[in-house]
């Protein structure tokens, strides 16, 4: 699925060819380079920079605060860097915003309880085609691809408010996809979710990768349930942010420099967590190269 194609024929969804281990020699999907950003004065975090590969699967993670909300605006075009660059897919932010889905967190659902399923779903499709009766057939077909996408055809006709908490999320994914982006922005999917539920969605992502070759970053405060689905984690804390593999990144020494006073990490049950002055920050995986 390339830029510029609008046709439904041409932009259906259909499984792509692109493969996570091929992607890393392909050109970016996303770019940042230098960047900083924020809604006041002072920017959330600065000179960030770092790469996304096409069909890829990226967790970003940081405490409370470091700016992970800051960074999708800066990504979707929502909000102006105060330094540096933002390039999706070549392009400045709001020229590619049409290939960017979010999917939100579940609280903004509260005022919706009434809708049916492919209701909400339809909801956030955007027509290319002029005249309602072809309106209506391409939307048709846009939310029924975009459900059985995410195996959400069951939550067609059920109203929001009768759904559990990870059917809820099944349907922002499917609202997510209804434009058939190539890349797909998670704020905080596991929120909220019971670790089954979690399980559900994180495979959903993997499939989502691997499947249609979407590229995938993947906000959430716990990376663990991620071992081994994830190729990278992008860490962001004290203002700053550093992106490599998971077991490389989520250590004593790279956090300590990130937050710029001593930090720990330590393992318990197969899990790492990080800690200063004996209190739990942030929670990290285990060994990736142990989990695959």
């Amino acid at each position: 699925m390339q830029p510029g194609r609008s046709s439904s024929s041409t932009r259906s969804r259909r499984p792509s060819t692109v493969r996570p281990e091929d992607a890393e020699g392909a050109k970016p999907a996303i770019a940042v380079a230098g960047l900083a950003a924020g809604r006041g004065r002072m920017p959330a975090f600065r000179d960030v920079t770092f790469t996304v590969p096409p069909a890829s699967l990226t967790v970003l993670v940081g405490p409370n605060g470091a700016g992970k909300t800051t960074l999708f605006e800066a990504l979707l075009g929502l909000l102006r860097p105060q330094a540096g660059s933002v390039r999706i897919l070549g392009r400045a932010p709001r020229e590619a915003r049409r290939y960017v889905g979010l999917v939100p967190q579940s609280a903004r659902l509260a005022h919706e309880h009434q809708l049916a399923g492919r209701e909400f779903v339809a909801a956030a499709f955007r027509a290319r085609r002029l005249g309602l009766p072809l309106a209506r057939r391409e939307t048709a077909l846009a939310v029924g691809e975009a459900l059985a996408a995410v195996e959400a055809q069951d939550l067609a006709d059920r109203r929001l408010g009768t759904l559990s908490g990870g059917q809820r999320r099944r349907l922002l994914f499917a609202q997510a996809l209804v434009n058939r982006p190539e890349i797909l922005l998670m704020d905080e999917p596991l929120a909220e979710l019971d670790p089954a539920a979690q399980r559900t969605v994180v495979g959903l992502a993997a499939r989502l990768r691997d499947r249609f070759g979407l590229t995938i970053v993947f906000s959430t405060h716990d990376v663990n349930p991620l071992i081994g689905i994830a190729e990278r984690v992008l860490y962001l804390a004290g203002g700053r942010g550093v992106i490599g593999p998971i077991e490389e990144v989520v250590t004593g020494e790279v956090l300590t420099k990130l937050y710029g006073v001593p930090m720990e990490v330590f393992e318990a049950r197969g899990r790492r967590f990080v800690v200063q002055d004996d209190a739990v920050m942030a929670a990290a995986p285990e060994e990736v190269a142990a989990a695959r």
